[in-house]
């Protein structure tokens, strides 16, 4: 794949292809100090909102794309800020966002996964999820998956939405793990799925896709 992914830590990841980078979800300030053309926020929570000032700031002429919710929290970046809603898209330069509405467990906080799409390359990403079913149809080359569980899908219930997909997924990325083990994810996920490429992702670190 030309589509290089950095992973951040928590939920965040850095998506560069042709010169042109985007941020998702950053958590803190080192995680929003990156260069790109916008940021995207899943949902209203610290852990997926604090690093946007650092980005924001850093990059003066970037876009945050997000939903109400955190729009409403940033409303100093009002002229720089694209209110996305589920079943839509924005598109900039090469990049193609598609939203779709996500369950965040207990929680009321609107929570929108997102494809991102770069000249025939694609990443997903779940935000804060207890369901995946908006990817059931939906194709994508690299899926990154919370597992903490209770507000997200677990370890298992990941699995357990994967095989609802309609198509093979080529490769998964678990995050927001906390006390959950990568790793014996991973192992779990490829013993069902062998044919898929399951990567724990290493925080500041290009995946090996």
């Amino acid at each position: 794949m030309d589509l290089q992914v950095r992973f951040l830590g928590v939920s965040g990841f850095h998506l560069s292809k042709g010169g042109s980078s985007i941020l998702i979800d950053p958590f803190g300030r080192r995680a929003g100090d990156v260069d790109g053309d916008f940021v995207y926020c899943t949902h209203n929570h610290l852990d997926h909102t604090s690093g946007v000032p650092a980005f924001m700031e850093r990059n003066s002429d970037a876009m945050l794309v997000t939903n109400h919710e955190v729009a409403k929290k940033f409303q100093k970046y009002e002229e720089r800020i694209f209110t996305a809603n589920d079943g839509e898209s924005y598109n900039h330069g090469d990049w193609t966002l598609e939203f779709i509405k996500g369950k965040h467990g207990v929680f009321d906080n609107l929570n929108l996964m997102v494809v991102v799409r770069n000249e025939g390359e694609s990443f997903g990403h779940c935000g804060d999820s207890v369901t995946l079913e908006g990817f059931y149809t939906n194709k994508v080359d690299v899926l990154a998956i919370p597992i903490l569980g209770l507000l997200t899908t677990s370890p298992r219930s990941a699995i357990e939405e994967v095989e609802k997909f309609e198509a093979p997924l080529p490769v998964v990325v678990p995050m927001h793990w906390m006390l959950r083990s990568p790793q014996e994810f991973c192992k779990e996920f490829s013993e069902r799925f062998p044919q898929a490429k399951c990567i724990v992702p290493v925080q500041g670190e290009i995946l090996p896709l």
